[in-house]
């Protein structure tokens, strides 16, 4: 059960952490949206894995708009995540990967959400993907599915900073699916999450969990298995039936079939998708 330290205030800090490797090509574009908010206790961090293509240049240009940045050698995505959250002092936390980017007003709309006397633990809204410059489809969050699928899109999520204090942060021996794990245990501890109806983030079609969606699954599956030992949601007919969903997608894709597609996102895929 989520046990709370202190009351949120009225305007609260708000740090919100980007990732990144090698993506001098990218990172503009994710900082800009972080910086141009409506909302303005931002606290903003950015931990770069020891790039070599150059993101450290664009970095040291935005230097004095960010509160740290850090550039060295990590252990993967979630071992990013968490040099982020140790440094920072906000007390709600925002993840905003390198390529993604936030709609101007995202964080206030989140922050009206955390404030008294609303109780949200996590607040999370509709994902945006885009296909290049053509807008692909609308993702929303169901967070009242996570049992079955990661069904809360994680660009849009806010989560106050007591919880990863109490709960811990992203489990190291995920590589694709730290945020599923994650996300699912706060549930299962009992976080409240609260739904934005709205556009929050935006994110390019084609991710890292994407492109490597087997091995994405495959930790899904895990995270299941671990967390909810006994549902039937971590049977290997439901792992099975879960990766010929995801092939018939894919496959659906590669042909360029758009109605049928639009048919999946609508009917089939358990979170509805809608352009």
């Amino acid at each position: 059960m989520v046990n709370y330290t202190s009351d949120m205030p009225k305007h609260p800090l708000v740090s919100i952490i980007t990732i990144v490797l090698n993506g001098r090509a990218l990172i503009r574009k994710t900082m800009e949206s972080v910086i141009r908010q409506t909302y303005t206790n931002i606290e903003y961090i950015v931990i770069d894995g020891g790039s070599s293509d150059g993101t450290q240049d664009v970095l040291l240009e935005y230097d004095s708009r960010l509160a740290l940045w850090l550039s060295e050698p990590d252990q993967g995505i979630s071992d990013a995540f968490n040099k982020g959250i140790d440094r920072a002092n906000g007390e709600i936390v925002g993840l905003l990967n390198a390529g993604d980017w936030y709609e101007p007003n995202a964080v206030e709309q989140a922050v009206n959400c955390f404030r008294p006397p609303v109780t949200s633990d996590v607040v999370c809204g509709t994902l945006q993907y885009w296909r290049g410059s053509k807008r692909e489809y609308l993702c929303p969050s169901v967070p009242t599915l996570l049992e079955k699928e990661m069904t809360v899109t994680h660009p849009t999520c806010f989560v106050r900073a007591d919880l990863y204090r109490q709960y811990g942060g992203f489990s190291r021996d995920y590589k694709y699916a730290m945020d599923y794990e994650f996300l699912l245990r706060l549930r299962l501890g009992g976080a409240k999450f609260q739904v934005v109806n709205r556009v929050l983030a935006n994110m390019q079609h084609e991710g890292l969990s994407e492109k490597n969606w087997h091995l994405a699954l495959g930790e899904t599956h895990r995270a299941r298995r671990e967390l909810l030992p006994r549902s039937v949601y971590t049977s290997v007919c439901y792992y099975s039936f879960l990766v010929g969903k995801r092939a018939l997608r894919r496959g659906l894709e590669r042909l360029g079939w758009e109605r049928l597609l639009r048919f999946y996102r609508r009917r089939i895929a358990l979170v509805k998708k809608t352009k």
